[in-house]
């Protein structure tokens, strides 16, 4: 079997980058991030007993598939958060490559090189290698799930897309994000395609798709049930982000010191049941929506560019060097426009890129209605690279024609 060598070239790139982050860089505290959590769920797992809480609760918030993750690796390695660092190099160097490949299916082997190097060199994946949380492992498996998508498509191969529908179910039990995708994908395949495939063709097929999605899922759907008395599909967490993104006096920011309103309204002290909360959460979201519809439209406009245009670390870096803050909004602005340019310059190739596209529509709209933090944009940042390199390819040779 021959080895491509320019995707070694990138997968070793990648994992030098990646570990001389993670074994010479700073360590982040046990105490950040959500890392006690997802930590409490590997370990209990491991001694047999579910997947709890620090507090020794069953978890309703952390699904499985990352406390299975650092499970495994304890179980090689021994409860050693180093060793899951070093793995997610591993997994990282793998985001590069899926990258590279989707972007060479789309646009090409140049605009595929170029995307692979730089998404090497991309800080904030990097620095995610050193995070004991989901992101690296959630965005490997959706540049997976995309690559499917997309192959399968382009081949109408259905091996491949049932294959990726079952990816987007193990997905969801690493990060419930794109839950609701595959109904958007359905809307996409269907604009593009009406013209050969019928509404109840692609309905049909479409129902199918999303069938398959839930198989990995309601496992996890049953242990919910059994463990909670309530149906939960996945996780909560969406409810409460909701009505932090719908709440006007937080300015759709979710809060980790919740003020005496927040406990009194949802009497957290009382109700013990997660499943109840995250109900009630949503009630009281659609209420604060249906009582202010204007307020929650300008707010919406703020969230908007707050999940688009702040940086993933801008925050943290702002706190130690104001420069060099808003040199990271600068540049990211920059990187954004090149991408839009290439997204309006490859419309000709929109039926390839159209599951990227219905995702990055999907992503706006989802994260729009919740309260959006830069970190939930860093999975899609590396098919928001492909366009930016494809745009930069473009308008390099667009100027040396012209010479």
């Amino acid at each position: 079997m021959k080895i491509n060598k320019f995707i070694l070239l990138i997968f070793l790139l990648s994992l030098a980058t990646g570990l001389a982050f993670v074994l010479l860089g700073p360590q982040r505290p046990y105490s950040y991030d959500d890392t006690r959590s997802w930590d409490s769920a590997a370990v209990s797992f491991l001694e047999g007993k579910g997947f709890l809480e620090p507090d020794g609760s069953p978890t309703a918030i952390r699904p499985p598939v990352y406390p299975l993750f650092l499970a495994s690796i304890f179980y090689v390695f021994g409860h050693d958060l180093l060793f899951v660092k070093i793995a997610q190099a591993f997994l990282n160097a793998f985001i590069i490559v899926f990258a590279y490949l989707i972007a060479v299916e789309i646009f090409g082997k140049k605009t595929g090189r170029i995307t692979g190097i730089a998404l090497c060199f991309y800080p904030p994946l990097i620095v995610y290698t050193g995070i004991i949380g989901s992101e690296t492992l959630f965005t490997l498996l959706l540049a997976v799930v995309i690559f499917a998508i997309i192959t399968g498509l382009k081949n109408e191969n259905i091996f491949l897309l049932v294959l990726s529908a079952l990816l987007i179910g193990i997905t969801n039990l690493c990060r419930s994000t794109l839950m609701f995708y595959p109904f958007f994908l359905g809307t996409g395949i269907y604009l593009l395609h009406k013209k050969k495939r019928s509404l109840l063709e692609i309905s049909r097929a479409s129902v199918i798709f999303i069938a398959i999605t839930l198989i990995p899922v309601l496992p996890w759907t049953a242990r919910n049930y059994f463990t909670f008395g309530k149906f939960m599909l996945v996780n909560v967490s969406s409810g409460e982000l909701l009505w932090a993104g719908s709440y006007l006096p937080w300015d759709g920011i979710a809060k980790t010191d919740r003020d005496e309103y927040f406990y009194k309204l949802f009497a957290v002290r009382k109700i013990k049941n997660p499943a109840i909360l995250e109900k009630n959460m949503q009630r009281e979201a659609l209420k604060n929506i249906t009582r202010h519809p204007g307020g929650f439209l300008k707010l919406s406009v703020k969230k908007f560019f707050r999940f688009w245009f702040q940086p993933v670390g801008q925050e943290l870096v702002s706190k130690k060097s104001k420069l060099a803050g808003y040199s990271m909004y600068f540049i990211h602005a920059l990187w954004l426009i090149l991408a839009a340019i290439g997204f309006y310059l490859s419309k000709e190739k929109r039926i390839l890129h159209m599951p990227v596209t219905v995702l990055f529509v999907y992503m706006a709209i989802m994260h729009n209605l919740i309260a959006p933090i830069a970190r939930y944009r860093l999975p899609i940042e590396p098919f928001i690279m492909i366009f930016a390199v494809y745009a930069a390819v473009q308008i390099y040779e667009k100027r040396g024609a012209a010479q």
